[in-house]
């Protein structure tokens, strides 16, 4: 693993540390299921980013309204190959790079302890994972923004982030 410059280091060390903070405090309860290694895993794909300043945005689980933890940012993600469930992500920090393969999404990456060769994840695009919402067909998710509606497809979750 190697370091491109002086910001990645630096970088590195920052989320380290606050990494090593958010773990000593977060216990998923699906531990059992969670990978708490310390290297960096891409764990999904984010296919929209929807920032809170655009607009108001109402959520809605099932048909009913949901009270929302205050969050900078929504995204909506494609769970990877990986066996661990996005639920663990709920407490943690993640980071979003741009995907090498469409210009439209994000690789969602966990464990932002190293920043590898895969280019620079600016300090924007770190989060902490205030909650996940999964949908399924029988547990549907809705945004409501701007007099639009757009609704989460099952198998995708929504990630609340801060």
């Amino acid at each position: 693993m190697g370091f491109r410059n002086k910001i990645q280091v630096a970088l590195a060390l920052l989320l380290a540390s606050s990494q090593a903070v958010v773990v000593a405090q977060s216990h998923p309860s699906s531990a059992a299921k969670c990978d708490q290694g310390t290297s960096m895993i891409r764990v999904a794909t984010v296919v929209d980013r929807i920032e809170r300043d655009r607009q108001d945005i109402y959520v809605y689980e099932a048909g009913q309204p949901l009270n929302m933890p205050w969050f900078s940012e929504l995204a909506i993600a494609v769970p990877g190959h990986r066996q661990e469930p996005l639920e663990c992500l709920q407490g943690s920090s993640v980071g979003l790079v741009r995907d090498d393969k469409s210009v439209n999404e994000w690789a969602l990456y966990s464990n932002m302890v190293g920043m590898g060769d895969g280019g620079l994840t600016l300090a924007d695009n770190v989060f902490k994972v205030r909650k996940v919402i999964l949908c399924s067909s029988g547990h549907t998710i809705e945004l409501r923004m701007g007099g639009r509606v757009y609704r989460v497809k099952p198998g995708q979750a929504l990630l609340v982030l801060g």
